[in-house]
């Protein structure tokens, strides 16, 4: 943190850890990286490690980390490169995109870390203290200051729904790092026009676009931060877009290359039939309800900004505030500070989203009140985090007279600033962990609460024979991970190959057959009865508000040896 503010030799009365010697002032002008103090790196990685990993224990030994139907889905698109009838690229789908599945399938050859989801929990906080790190460090540069650095840090850390996030087999800690990281490295090359800080937000940007479809949003802004970032001759800042976009830009070209040669649709991803177009397309064909964010930017924006004070809180929403405030009121830092507003791109991105019904977002405050989808608030997170460290200026008084006493001003503000931060976490979680807002959305929409899967997996515990199982790709995500199934002894869409010949009759090995309303074997079943006649009806169930399920068995052969 900051020195105490009693004036020494070679320091300015700024106060600022920049203004301390001509050698620090000279890295100033220089663009170069401020190096920490040990006793500041050594705090700072100590809280970075310790959150995250107390986290993943707290929540996981309460049963906590693997509610999410999208986690559970997500693991099982990470087993499947590995355990499938047609392992490798050919498991990789339209829809979501590759990375977090990539680095997770490795961990899933664990049938422990695959079934308890740890193998993209184990990702999710890695990511997570990466990106802890990464903030506190963009803000420390930012600012000139490890009391501003120490702001940020716990703005990001001190978000008991963020560490409920990063304990999970989800996408978006992931995402957060590769913004972040682009900030960073954005931030760098503005500060010292070296094209490898500029090759890293790129190569950020491309990972971040194969991660989620929030990092091809942001693909644009940054383009254009580059562009003016350096005043530089315009051939060379056109130089530097190319360079950045076409390294970025790579990630979005080779997901359409790679739905066009799979799938023959370079949108497939966009239109198909697994999209989130054609699930609302199904909503409003079965149930008639359409999101209430349909075709309104402004109550799209008041249904993100609610879900964002549930999620990060009040308080350091105004702290954030006001930290935008400042960054536009201090006009000799405005410029080498912008990069930070990059981290605000989820905003617009998801109240469009909103508007245009690509996604649905519902809020216990707002109709039809309940939890769905809170956990999109937690990527504005970051910007939070930074923003409020612009609180803490390289211009500061040295000190603050109470009376006789003199006290650093920095350190004074950030034990205000990190109090209130504190107190804001404190609130969110007074009422325990099942009652966190992103918890909350994993227990009301889990299916493993399912009645049709439960019912599904208590037959099955008693049944199944090791014979392969014909099912809808991610149908019914808790049924194989909860009965045992490898994905080897499944077949469904996904394996094209062996799809493809069940319209003139099914494999021997094949003895079951998960058959839903309306799904792909349904359909199937329908178009070619005769493929599937030495199959008889097991068992039929059809709960309220749930689609109807059959089960199929193949009929066994009597007077044979």
């Amino acid at each position: 943190m900051s020195e105490p503010a009693a004036m020494e030799p070679g320091r300015a009365p700024g106060g600022g850890e920049a203004a301390r010697s001509p050698s620090a002032r000279a890295r100033r002008g220089s663009g170069e990286a401020l190096p920490l103090s040990p006793k500041a790196a050594a705090v700072a990685f100590a809280v970075i490690l310790a959150a995250p990993l107390a986290s993943l224990y707290f929540f996981y030994s309460r049963g906590l980390t693997n509610l999410y139907g999208d986690g559970i889905a997500h693991m099982e698109g990470a087993r499947r490169l590995w355990d499938s009838l047609t392992p490798g690229y050919s498991e990789i789908g339209s829809v979501w995109l590759p990375l977090f599945h990539l680095l997770a399938s490795p961990l899933t050859l664990s049938d422990k870390l695959w079934r308890t989801g740890l193998a993209g929990s184990i990702i999710s906080t890695a990511a997570f203290i990466a990106t802890a790190w990464s903030v506190f460090r963009l803000c420390r540069e930012m600012n000139r200051s490890a009391a501003a650095a120490f702001v940020g840090l716990a703005a990001f850390v001190a978000c008991p729904n963020m560490a409920y996030l990063a304990s999970t087999p989800l996408t978006e800690p992931l995402a957060l790092l590769w913004a972040v990281l682009v900030v960073y490295g954005l931030f760098r090359f503005q500060e010292t026009g070296h094209r490898g800080a500029l090759v890293w937000a790129a190569v950020a940007a491309f990972l971040g676009t194969l991660t989620r479809y929030d990092g091809w949003f942001l693909l644009p802004f940054a383009a254009l931060f580059v562009l003016f970032a350096r005043p530089e001759v315009w051939s060379a800042r056109l130089q530097h877009v190319v360079l950045f976009s076409v390294i970025a830009g790579t990630g979005p070209a080779l997901w359409i290359l790679h739905n066009t040669l799979r799938f023959g649709n370079p949108i497939e991803f966009y239109n198909g039939p697994y999209s989130a177009q054609a699930i609302y397309a199904h909503q409003l064909a079965t149930t008639g309800f359409r999101y209430p964010t349909e075709g309104s930017w402004l109550l799209s924006a008041r249904y993100y900004v609610e879900d964002l004070k549930l999620v990060i809180g009040a308080w350091p929403l105004e702290l954030a505030v006001l930290g935008l405030v400042a960054w536009a009121v201090q006009a000799g830092e405005r410029k080498r500070r912008g990069a930070a507003l990059l981290l605000l791109a989820p905003l617009p991105f998801y109240i469009q989203s909103l508007a245009h019904a690509a996604l649905p977002l519902y809020v216990p405050t707002l109709f039809p009140n309940t939890y769905y989808n809170l956990r999109y608030g937690l990527e504005m997170l970051p910007a939070v985090a930074v923003l409020s460290s612009f609180l803490i200026t390289p211009n500061l008084k040295p000190a603050v007279h109470i009376g006789a006493i003199a006290l650093p001003a920095q350190q004074v503000l950030l034990a205000v600033i990190v109090g209130v931060i504190l107190a804001q976490a404190t609130a969110t979680f007074r009422q325990g962990p099942r009652e966190l807002a992103v918890v909350q959305e994993g227990l009301l929409n889990s299916p493993c609460r399912s009645d049709t899967q439960q019912a599904m997996i208590h037959l099955l515990r008693s049944n199944y024979d090791g014979q392969a199982v014909l099912l809808a790709a991610g149908k019914y995500p808790c049924v194989l991970p909860q009965v045992g199934i490898p994905f080897r002894r499944t077949l469904s869409e996904t394996n094209r190959r062996y799809w493809l010949q069940l319209r003139v009759g099914v494999p021997r090995e094949v003895g079951w057959i998960l058959r839903g309303d309306g799904d792909r074997v349904d359909e199937l079943m329908r178009a070619y009865p005769q493929a599937f006649a030495e199959f008889e009806l097991v068992e039929k169930y059809k709960f309220p508000g749930e689609d109807g399920v059959a089960i199929y068995r193949r009929r066994r052969l009597t007077g044979r040896r």
